[in-house]
C-alpha cells in the first residue's frame, strides 16, 4: 500500500531535523525530549543495531584524538522522517586522512526520532575505525 504524505507530518519532521541538525553537525546529541524512548541505530558496518549512547561515535573519535567535521551536507524530509547525506571528512587518531560519506535514514514515531539507519562507506570507513 502507498502512503500519501501528510503536510503536516511532513513540516512536523522538518521541525525536528530542524532541531536536531545542529547537534549532529558539532558532533554532539540533540535535547532529550528529540528522542523516543528506546532509539536505536542500525549501522551497515557490522549489521549491527544498538540503543543509541549519550556521547554520539564522532564526539567519541573526535576525544580519541580525530580532528573530524561534516560536510556536503544534504537534507530531504519526508512524512515520518528525513535522510541526511554527508561526508565525514579530517583526520584520524593517527594523523591520516579521513573521507568518509554517509547516507543516514532517519524514522519518527510520534512526534520523535525512533531509529537512525546508518549506510557509510565502508571501505573509507577502514581509515577511521581501523
Amino acid at each position: 500500500m502507498i502512503e500519501t504524505p501528510s503536510p503536516a507530518g511532513i513540516d512536523q519532521a522538518r521541525a525536528l531535523a530542524e532541531r536536531w541538525l545542529p547537534a549532529f553537525l558539532e558532533g554532539r546529541r540533540a535535547d532529550d525530549d528529540l528522542y523516543a524512548d528506546g532509539v536505536s541505530t542500525w549501522h551497515n558496518i557490522g549489521e549491527r543495531e544498538v540503543e543509541i549512547q549519550r556521547t554520539p561515535s564522532r564526539t567519541r573519535q573526535v576525544q580519541g584524538g580525530a580532528d573530524l567535521r561534516v560536510e556536503d551536507v544534504r537534507l530531504r524530509v519526508f512524512d515520518g522522517g528525513w535522510v541526511l547525506q554527508t561526508t565525514t571528512v579530517g583526520t584520524n587518531a593517527s594523523g591520516d586522512p579521513v573521507r568518509v560519506p554517509t547516507c543516514l535514514v532517519v524514522t519518527l514515531s510520534e512526534g520523535r526520532i525512533a531509529r537512525f539507519e546508518e549506510y557509510a562507506d565502508s571501505r573509507a570507513a577502514e581509515t577511521l575505525f581501523g
